[in-house]
């Protein structure tokens, strides 16, 4: 998430691979050879949970603990696959990720000249984000900071007979917690896949400044949020929607083991063998980030006790004193449109402050063999935005959350505190590590009833087809 980029750079252990001119390959899945089959299970576990804890990198452990962020050094990027597009069909980016990071997949940039065929000028390696809406590449412009270093992979505005900029082009300058990145404004086309998305407006990176951009060696960021999120480009989802898709769908699959990485699926993908049980579906509680409703949140499948108005900063009294505050049960203190927040761009479960620290006081860093004791998180979120009294349990066991240091005994929970920033309505971050478990959808629709599916992941022939 890309509120600030902190979210993305600070929070993730970023291990994101490096690759020498990637081509994609054509995978092509048909809805006859991937029939879907339900079967009466709950949201709180999923195929392959393990029930010692999520695999973490021994430094992603370090870094969860600390609270800061060190990025990884790069290593090779596995080559991208998608597939086309059509109704029997779903495309199919390979997404890659080591030690138990962020992941990283191919957008095609610009047309070469003199070819008539699918080929586009740059290849370029990418976080594909739900946490924000800009879509920024490394650029020929580049003078300055890591973008210009020999790993990385540039556009070369020269190389496209599609670009287009301004006489007098639109610069950006975006200041981020973790560095700052400027340049300027143009449109190319760009690829995913074979399908081509024409004339989106691009950022084109100058200069990069901050050691996270140093030791995250990727090319760009594709935002997949709404159009309200963004800072500068049109979006891709609305260009998408215009162009090639009338009501854009993509769904991300992120094997729970990190090894093998994942996938970015275009299309209609219910009906792929990727989750178990029903699909649950939950309305947008606000179309900027990919969010549902938050009703409650308890610490504890047969709890009561509601810590939802812990999500809310401390509230002096005025005639109390500067120490006092208003009860944490006062029902004026209870937030009315909070929001759990579905981010491929943050790695970890995220809270505020107040609700960070109670959930440290129930669990805390143990043996993987002895979390079962360990409460669930119960997320109570709205399926009706209409109707508070219409809710489901998302249930988060303790084998979900806690993760465990790669090759050792040792878990601590996958939580960090996180301040709400500048956004209005509280939140928590549903990250990674909740993704790696469970098939989750996003579906775009008409203003105000868009969604987003989720339903726990299922292991097998069909994800490892994909990811193979």
């Amino acid at each position: 998430m890309l509120f600030p980029l902190v979210a993305l750079l600070s929070l993730c252990d970023a291990a994101l691979l490096r690759a020498n001119s990637p081509q994609p390959v054509v995978v092509r899945l048909r809805r006859d050879h991937l029939q879907h089959h339900r079967h009466g299970i709950t949201m709180s576990a999923s195929s392959g949970l393990g029930a010692r804890g999520t695999v973490c990198s021994p430094r992603q452990m370090r870094q969860l603990e600390q609270h800061q962020a060190r990025l990884r050094h790069p290593a090779l990027l596995q080559r991208s696959a998608t597939s086309a597009f059509g109704e029997s069909e779903v495309g199919v980016l390979r997404l890659q990720d080591l030690s138990s990071s962020e992941y990283a997949g191919l957008l095609g940039v610009g047309t070469r000249a003199n070819c008539t065929g699918r080929c586009p000028a740059a290849q370029l390696r990418v976080i594909y984000d739900t946490g924000s809406a800009d879509l920024w590449v490394n650029s020929d412009l580049c003078t300055y900071g890591p973008c210009s270093m020999d790993d990385r992979h540039r556009f070369n505005r020269s190389s496209s007979k599609t670009y287009e900029q301004a006489n007098k082009p639109e610069g950006f300058q975006t200041e981020y917690a973790s560095g700052s990145i400027t340049g300027v404004l143009g449109t190319d086309d760009v690829w995913l896949g074979p399908v081509v998305v024409k004339q989106q407006t691009l950022g084109l990176i100058s200069q990069e400044y901050g050691e996270a951009f140093t030791w995250m060696p990727i090319d760009g960021i594709v935002g997949l949020g709404f159009r309200d999120l963004a800072v500068k480009t049109r979006p891709l989802l609305d260009t998408l929607e215009e162009q090639a898709l009338p009501h854009p769908e993509f769904a991300f699959f992120l094997h729970p083991d990190f090894t093998k990485g994942g996938a970015l699926l275009w299309g209609k993908t219910e009906h792929l063998r990727l989750h178990q049980g029903p699909m649950r579906w939950f309305p947008v509680a606000e179309e900027k980030f990919w969010s549902i409703s938050l009703l409650g949140f308890r610490l504890g499948l047969h709890s009561v006790q509601d810590l939802l108005p812990l999500l809310l900063p401390y509230v002096k009294r005025p005639s109390d004193g500067p120490l006092s505050q208003l009860p944490e049960d006062s029902p004026s203190r209870r937030p009315p449109d909070a929001l759990a927040v579905l981010d491929s761009g943050t790695t970890f479960f995220t809270a505020p402050p107040r609700l960070f620290n109670e959930i440290s006081r129930a669990v805390g860093p143990r043996s993987c063999d002895s979390i079962a004791g360990f409460p669930e998180f119960v997320f109570t979120v709205g399926t009706n935005l209409s109707n508070r009294s219409q809710t489901y349990d998302l249930v988060v066991p303790p084998q979900m959350y806690m993760t465990r240091d790669y090759g050792t005994e040792r878990c601590v929970p996958g939580v960090m505190s996180m301040g709400q920033g500048y956004q209005e309505k509280p939140f928590m971050i549903l990250g990674e590590v909740f993704m790696r478990h469970y098939f989750s959808i996003y579906q775009r629709g008409s203003e105000g009833s868009s969604r987003v599916g989720l339903a726990p992941a299922r292991l097998g022939a069909a994800a490892e087809r994909i990811l193979q």
